[in-house]
Protein backbone atom coordinates (compact mmCIF):
# COMPACT_ATOMS: atom_id res chain seq x y z
CA UNK A 1 0.00 0.00 0.00
CA UNK A 2 1.45 3.11 -1.01
CA UNK A 3 1.07 6.18 1.62
CA UNK A 4 0.89 9.61 0.77
CA UNK A 5 2.07 11.87 3.42
CA UNK A 6 0.92 15.61 2.94
CA UNK A 7 3.65 18.29 3.28
CA UNK A 8 2.72 19.56 6.90
CA UNK A 9 2.55 16.02 8.83
CA UNK A 10 5.75 15.59 6.97
CA UNK A 11 7.58 18.26 8.66
CA UNK A 12 5.80 17.88 12.48
CA UNK A 13 6.91 14.29 12.05
CA UNK A 14 10.32 15.01 10.83
CA UNK A 15 10.63 17.82 13.60
CA UNK A 16 9.00 14.36 16.03
CA UNK A 17 12.35 12.44 15.53
CA UNK A 18 14.99 15.44 15.57
CA UNK A 19 13.96 16.30 19.40
CA UNK A 20 14.24 12.48 20.13
CA UNK A 21 17.37 12.25 18.75
CA UNK A 22 18.56 14.57 20.48
CA UNK A 23 17.75 13.14 23.83
CA UNK A 24 19.26 9.55 22.49
CA UNK A 25 21.33 9.92 19.48
CA UNK A 26 22.28 6.06 18.92
CA UNK A 27 18.93 4.97 19.53
CA UNK A 28 16.70 3.56 16.04
CA UNK A 29 13.55 4.41 15.30
CA UNK A 30 10.63 2.78 13.22
CA UNK A 31 9.79 5.62 10.74
CA UNK A 32 7.56 3.62 8.79
CA UNK A 33 5.49 2.75 11.50
CA UNK A 34 5.78 6.24 13.19
CA UNK A 35 4.11 7.96 10.10
CA UNK A 36 1.74 4.89 9.61
CA UNK A 37 3.28 2.91 7.07
CA UNK A 38 4.00 -0.96 7.13
CA UNK A 39 7.11 -2.99 5.61
CA UNK A 40 7.60 -2.82 1.60
CA UNK A 41 5.55 0.47 1.55
CA UNK A 42 7.01 3.23 -0.39
CA UNK A 43 6.59 7.16 0.79
CA UNK A 44 6.56 10.15 -1.38
CA UNK A 45 8.48 13.40 -0.97
CA UNK A 46 7.73 16.62 -2.64
CA UNK A 47 10.74 18.49 -0.92
CA UNK A 48 14.51 17.84 -0.26
CA UNK A 49 15.65 15.31 2.08
CA UNK A 50 18.71 16.41 4.12
CA UNK A 51 20.31 14.29 6.45
CA UNK A 52 23.97 13.51 7.78
CA UNK A 53 23.83 10.01 6.28
CA UNK A 54 22.14 6.99 4.72
CA UNK A 55 22.52 3.64 4.91
CA UNK A 56 20.77 1.05 2.07
CA UNK A 57 20.40 -2.50 2.68
CA UNK A 58 22.11 -4.60 5.48
CA UNK A 59 24.84 -7.20 5.49
CA UNK A 60 24.45 -10.20 3.21
CA UNK A 61 21.10 -8.76 1.96
CA UNK A 62 21.91 -5.36 0.48
CA UNK A 63 19.40 -3.08 -1.05
CA UNK A 64 18.98 -0.75 -4.46
CA UNK A 65 19.09 3.05 -4.68
CA UNK A 66 17.13 4.43 -7.61
CA UNK A 67 18.95 7.75 -8.86
CA UNK A 68 16.45 9.23 -11.45
CA UNK A 69 18.70 11.95 -11.98
CA UNK A 70 22.44 13.34 -11.21
CA UNK A 71 24.24 13.23 -8.13
CA UNK A 72 26.36 16.01 -7.16
CA UNK A 73 28.48 17.34 -4.42
CA UNK A 74 26.97 20.99 -3.70
CA UNK A 75 29.84 22.00 -0.91
CA UNK A 76 32.77 24.58 -2.34
CA UNK A 77 36.62 24.15 -0.86
CA UNK A 78 36.70 26.84 1.72
CA UNK A 79 40.25 28.43 0.03
CA UNK A 80 39.13 28.32 -3.68
CA UNK A 81 35.60 28.06 -3.59
CA UNK A 82 35.70 25.71 -6.43
CA UNK A 83 33.26 22.91 -5.66
CA UNK A 84 34.31 19.41 -5.03
CA UNK A 85 33.41 16.42 -6.30
CA UNK A 86 31.36 13.79 -5.08
CA UNK A 87 33.79 11.03 -3.36
CA UNK A 88 33.26 7.11 -3.21
CA UNK A 89 35.11 6.14 0.00
CA UNK A 90 35.27 2.20 -0.99
CA UNK A 91 35.54 0.12 -3.92
CA UNK A 92 33.06 0.47 -6.31
CA UNK A 93 31.44 -2.04 -8.12
CA UNK A 94 29.60 -1.03 -11.80
CA UNK A 95 28.17 -3.74 -13.52
CA UNK A 96 27.17 -1.28 -16.77
CA UNK A 97 28.82 0.67 -19.01
CA UNK A 98 30.54 4.12 -17.57
CA UNK A 99 30.48 6.76 -20.34
CA UNK A 100 29.72 10.87 -20.03
CA UNK A 101 27.26 12.91 -21.37
CA UNK A 102 23.70 11.87 -21.98
CA UNK A 103 24.88 9.18 -25.38
CA UNK A 104 26.12 6.26 -25.03
CA UNK A 105 29.14 5.27 -26.89
CA UNK A 106 31.72 7.48 -29.27
CA UNK A 107 31.40 9.99 -31.48
CA UNK A 108 30.50 13.13 -29.47
CA UNK A 109 32.38 15.66 -27.81
CA UNK A 110 32.22 14.24 -24.21
CA UNK A 111 34.51 12.09 -24.10
CA UNK A 112 35.26 10.04 -20.57
CA UNK A 113 37.75 12.02 -18.89
CA UNK A 114 40.36 9.97 -16.18
CA UNK A 115 42.56 12.86 -14.61
CA UNK A 116 44.85 10.74 -12.98
CA UNK A 117 47.34 7.64 -13.36
CA UNK A 118 45.48 4.38 -14.07
CA UNK A 119 46.38 1.18 -13.08
CA UNK A 120 44.46 -1.70 -14.76
CA UNK A 121 45.49 -5.19 -13.58
CA UNK A 122 43.27 -6.70 -16.23
CA UNK A 123 43.45 -7.18 -19.81
CA UNK A 124 42.51 -3.77 -21.52
CA UNK A 125 41.08 -4.28 -24.89
CA UNK A 126 40.39 -1.22 -27.32
CA UNK A 127 38.04 -1.76 -30.49
CA UNK A 128 38.52 1.69 -31.94
CA UNK A 129 41.36 3.58 -32.94
CA UNK A 130 43.53 4.99 -29.99
CA UNK A 131 45.71 7.96 -29.81
CA UNK A 132 48.81 7.56 -27.20
CA UNK A 133 50.81 11.59 -27.14
CA UNK A 134 53.06 10.01 -24.52
CA UNK A 135 55.77 7.42 -24.08
CA UNK A 136 54.28 4.54 -22.96
CA UNK A 137 55.82 1.40 -21.93
CA UNK A 138 54.58 -2.02 -22.54
CA UNK A 139 55.46 -4.52 -19.80
CA UNK A 140 53.76 -7.56 -21.44
CA UNK A 141 52.13 -8.61 -24.28
CA UNK A 142 49.91 -6.24 -26.60
CA UNK A 143 47.69 -7.39 -28.79
CA UNK A 144 46.13 -3.91 -30.96
CA UNK A 145 43.46 -5.55 -32.69
CA UNK A 146 42.72 -1.76 -35.24
CA UNK A 147 44.46 1.14 -36.27
CA UNK A 148 47.10 2.57 -33.45
CA UNK A 149 48.93 6.00 -34.15
CA UNK A 150 51.86 6.04 -31.78
CA UNK A 151 52.97 9.59 -31.50
CA UNK A 152 55.70 9.16 -29.08
CA UNK A 153 57.74 6.24 -27.81
CA UNK A 154 56.75 2.85 -27.96
CA UNK A 155 59.32 0.46 -25.43
CA UNK A 156 58.62 -3.24 -25.10
CA UNK A 157 60.50 -4.66 -22.51
CA UNK A 158 62.58 -7.58 -23.13
CA UNK A 159 60.93 -11.40 -23.33
CA UNK A 160 57.50 -9.54 -24.54
CA UNK A 161 55.59 -9.37 -27.74
CA UNK A 162 53.65 -6.48 -29.56
CA UNK A 163 51.39 -8.18 -31.65
CA UNK A 164 49.92 -5.60 -34.51
CA UNK A 165 46.48 -7.24 -36.45
CA UNK A 166 45.77 -4.68 -37.78
CA UNK A 167 47.40 -1.02 -39.15
CA UNK A 168 49.97 0.63 -36.54
CA UNK A 169 51.13 4.13 -37.93
CA UNK A 170 54.58 4.94 -35.78
CA UNK A 171 55.48 8.54 -35.90
CA UNK A 172 58.54 10.73 -34.59
CA UNK A 173 60.91 7.51 -35.35
CA UNK A 174 64.66 8.86 -36.76
CA UNK A 175 64.63 9.03 -40.79
CA UNK A 176 67.37 6.61 -39.90
CA UNK A 177 66.95 2.99 -38.29
CA UNK A 178 69.16 0.63 -37.67
CA UNK A 179 67.94 -3.22 -37.49
CA UNK A 180 70.92 -5.17 -35.33
CA UNK A 181 68.64 -8.58 -35.71
CA UNK A 182 66.34 -10.36 -38.35
CA UNK A 183 62.86 -8.84 -38.28
CA UNK A 184 60.81 -11.64 -37.63
CA UNK A 185 57.37 -11.17 -39.94
CA UNK A 186 55.64 -14.81 -40.79
CA UNK A 187 54.02 -13.53 -43.60
CA UNK A 188 57.22 -11.75 -45.39
CA UNK A 189 60.11 -12.28 -43.22
CA UNK A 190 62.90 -10.00 -43.71
CA UNK A 191 66.29 -10.19 -42.26
CA UNK A 192 68.64 -7.02 -40.72
CA UNK A 193 70.76 -7.45 -44.01
CA UNK A 194 67.99 -6.41 -45.99
CA UNK A 195 66.77 -3.56 -43.87
CA UNK A 196 70.35 -1.99 -42.54
CA UNK A 197 72.45 0.39 -44.89
CA UNK A 198 74.24 -1.23 -47.64
CA UNK A 199 77.29 -0.44 -49.35
CA UNK A 200 76.99 0.22 -53.09
CA UNK A 201 79.33 1.48 -55.79
CA UNK A 202 79.40 3.83 -58.98
CA UNK A 203 81.62 2.33 -61.84
CA UNK A 204 83.83 4.56 -63.56
CA UNK A 205 84.59 2.42 -66.62
CA UNK A 206 87.93 2.59 -68.18
CA UNK A 207 86.80 4.21 -71.50
CA UNK A 208 85.32 7.04 -69.33
CA UNK A 209 88.70 8.04 -68.25
CA UNK A 210 90.78 10.47 -69.98
CA UNK A 211 95.03 10.92 -69.99
CA UNK A 212 95.90 13.99 -68.54
CA UNK A 213 99.34 15.29 -70.25
CA UNK A 214 99.63 18.72 -68.71
CA UNK A 215 97.80 20.89 -66.28
CA UNK A 216 95.17 21.51 -68.64
CA UNK A 217 95.41 19.48 -71.40
CA UNK A 218 93.46 15.75 -71.88
CA UNK A 219 93.25 13.41 -74.23
CA UNK A 220 90.74 9.93 -74.95
CA UNK A 221 92.55 6.66 -74.07
CA UNK A 222 93.76 4.60 -76.47
CA UNK A 223 95.91 1.73 -77.67
CA UNK A 224 98.44 4.67 -78.65
CA UNK A 225 97.92 6.83 -75.28
CA UNK A 226 100.16 6.56 -72.07
CA UNK A 227 98.84 4.65 -70.04
CA UNK A 228 97.72 2.03 -73.03
CA UNK A 229 94.42 0.83 -73.14
CA UNK A 230 94.40 -2.75 -74.57
CA UNK A 231 92.27 -6.45 -74.13
CA UNK A 232 92.80 -9.97 -73.20
CA UNK A 233 90.16 -12.04 -73.45
CA UNK A 234 89.92 -13.48 -69.71
CA UNK A 235 90.13 -9.78 -68.50
CA UNK A 236 88.33 -7.76 -70.59
CA UNK A 237 90.20 -4.01 -71.48
CA UNK A 238 92.07 -2.71 -69.28
CA UNK A 239 95.18 0.12 -68.44
CA UNK A 240 98.39 -0.65 -69.10
CA UNK A 241 101.30 1.79 -66.79
CA UNK A 242 104.98 1.11 -67.33
CA UNK A 243 108.04 2.52 -66.03
CA UNK A 244 108.98 5.94 -65.85
CA UNK A 245 105.00 6.72 -67.24
CA UNK A 246 104.03 10.11 -65.71
CA UNK A 247 100.73 11.07 -67.57
CA UNK A 248 97.65 10.97 -65.02
CA UNK A 249 94.24 10.24 -65.72
CA UNK A 250 91.32 12.06 -64.51
CA UNK A 251 87.72 10.90 -64.21
CA UNK A 252 84.80 12.55 -62.22
CA UNK A 253 81.31 10.99 -60.55
CA UNK A 254 77.78 12.61 -59.28
CA UNK A 255 77.34 11.00 -55.71
CA UNK A 256 74.37 9.26 -55.60
CA UNK A 257 71.14 10.53 -53.70
CA UNK A 258 71.05 7.84 -50.98
CA UNK A 259 74.50 8.26 -50.32
CA UNK A 260 75.00 8.01 -46.48
CA UNK A 261 78.68 8.03 -45.61
CA UNK A 262 81.81 6.29 -46.42
CA UNK A 263 83.03 7.51 -50.26
CA UNK A 264 86.16 5.86 -51.47
CA UNK A 265 87.56 5.04 -54.78
CA UNK A 266 88.91 1.75 -55.10
CA UNK A 267 90.32 0.28 -57.88
CA UNK A 268 91.32 -3.20 -59.18
CA UNK A 269 94.71 -3.90 -60.55
CA UNK A 270 97.58 -6.60 -61.32
CA UNK A 271 101.36 -6.16 -62.13
CA UNK A 272 103.35 -7.84 -64.87
CA UNK A 273 105.82 -9.21 -62.43
CA UNK A 274 107.11 -8.58 -58.92
CA UNK A 275 108.01 -5.16 -57.83
CA UNK A 276 111.56 -3.96 -58.02
CA UNK A 277 111.60 -0.92 -55.69
CA UNK A 278 108.58 1.01 -55.32
CA UNK A 279 105.12 1.12 -57.28
CA UNK A 280 102.04 3.54 -56.25
CA UNK A 281 99.86 6.21 -57.07
CA UNK A 282 99.11 9.36 -56.23
CA UNK A 283 95.74 10.81 -56.11
CA UNK A 284 93.72 14.02 -55.93
CA UNK A 285 90.61 14.37 -55.29
CA UNK A 286 88.08 17.63 -55.81
CA UNK A 287 84.12 17.90 -54.54
CA UNK A 288 81.66 20.61 -55.75
CA UNK A 289 78.53 20.69 -55.35
CA UNK A 290 75.92 20.34 -58.44
CA UNK A 291 72.77 22.59 -57.04
CA UNK A 292 74.45 26.11 -58.28
CA UNK A 293 74.04 27.29 -54.57
CA UNK A 294 78.22 26.98 -53.75
CA UNK A 295 81.11 28.14 -55.64
CA UNK A 296 83.24 25.13 -57.19
CA UNK A 297 85.63 23.70 -55.37
CA UNK A 298 88.73 25.97 -55.18
CA UNK A 299 91.54 23.56 -53.92
CA UNK A 300 92.45 19.72 -54.98
CA UNK A 301 93.14 17.88 -51.77
CA UNK A 302 96.60 16.18 -52.56
CA UNK A 303 96.12 12.90 -50.85
CA UNK A 304 98.81 10.17 -49.68
CA UNK A 305 99.81 7.84 -52.45
CA UNK A 306 98.59 4.38 -52.03
CA UNK A 307 101.26 1.37 -52.54
CA UNK A 308 100.58 -0.74 -55.32
CA UNK A 309 100.03 -4.76 -54.10
CA UNK A 310 103.67 -7.00 -55.08
CA UNK A 311 101.44 -10.04 -55.64
CA UNK A 312 101.77 -10.91 -59.20
CA UNK A 313 99.53 -12.68 -61.18
CA UNK A 314 96.39 -11.69 -58.57
CA UNK A 315 93.70 -9.39 -59.19
CA UNK A 316 94.05 -6.67 -55.84
CA UNK A 317 91.70 -4.26 -54.63
CA UNK A 318 93.16 -0.37 -54.05
CA UNK A 319 91.65 2.03 -52.00
CA UNK A 320 91.86 5.22 -52.33
CA UNK A 321 90.71 7.56 -49.20
CA UNK A 322 89.64 10.94 -49.56
CA UNK A 323 90.20 13.64 -46.47
CA UNK A 324 87.82 15.35 -47.04
CA UNK A 325 85.55 12.33 -47.13
CA UNK A 326 83.14 13.68 -44.22
CA UNK A 327 82.58 16.86 -47.07
CA UNK A 328 80.68 14.56 -49.68
CA UNK A 329 76.91 14.49 -49.62
CA UNK A 330 74.26 13.25 -52.11
CA UNK A 331 74.41 15.12 -55.26
CA UNK A 332 77.96 16.30 -55.11
CA UNK A 333 80.50 16.15 -58.45
CA UNK A 334 83.26 14.29 -57.23
CA UNK A 335 86.84 14.52 -59.77
CA UNK A 336 89.62 11.97 -59.14
CA UNK A 337 93.22 12.52 -60.48
CA UNK A 338 95.21 9.65 -60.60
CA UNK A 339 99.18 9.53 -60.91
CA UNK A 340 101.74 7.16 -61.21
CA UNK A 341 104.79 7.59 -58.71
CA UNK A 342 107.50 6.10 -57.72
CA UNK A 343 108.15 3.87 -60.66
CA UNK A 344 111.39 4.88 -62.11
CA UNK A 345 113.73 2.00 -61.06
CA UNK A 346 114.91 -0.35 -63.76
CA UNK A 347 112.72 -3.43 -64.41
CA UNK A 348 109.78 -2.01 -62.64
CA UNK A 349 106.89 -3.93 -63.80
CA UNK A 350 103.88 -2.88 -66.06
CA UNK A 351 100.99 -2.08 -63.47
CA UNK A 352 97.34 -3.52 -65.04
CA UNK A 353 93.99 -1.58 -64.14
CA UNK A 354 90.92 -3.33 -64.67
CA UNK A 355 88.38 -1.54 -62.63
CA UNK A 356 88.07 1.89 -61.13
CA UNK A 357 84.91 2.53 -58.82
CA UNK A 358 83.03 5.18 -56.26
CA UNK A 359 82.22 2.97 -53.01
CA UNK A 360 79.85 4.15 -50.28
CA UNK A 361 77.34 3.28 -47.65
CA UNK A 362 73.87 3.86 -48.71
CA UNK A 363 70.63 4.88 -46.59
CA UNK A 364 67.74 2.19 -47.38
Amino acid sequence: MRKTITSICLVVAIATLTATGIVSAASRHDITGTLGGVVDDYFDLSGTLTVQSVRIGEQGVGGVTFFNGTIVNETTDVNSGLGKPVTFGDDVRIDGTIFRGITEGPGDELPLKLNDDVNVYGTLTVDSTSTLTGAATLAGAVTVGGAATLNGDVTVATGQTLTLTGVATAGLFDAVQTITTDWVNTAYPWSADEIADITRKVDMPIGSLFMLTDPSTIAPLDTTSTPVLTYIADQGAYLVYSEDDTDSVVGSIVVPEDYGSGGVFKMAVDTSSAIVTDWNFDFEVAIGTTTGTEAWDATVDDETAVDVPDTPGEPNIMTFTPTGQSDISAGDLVSLKLTPDTNTATGEPDVEIYALWFEYTAIQ
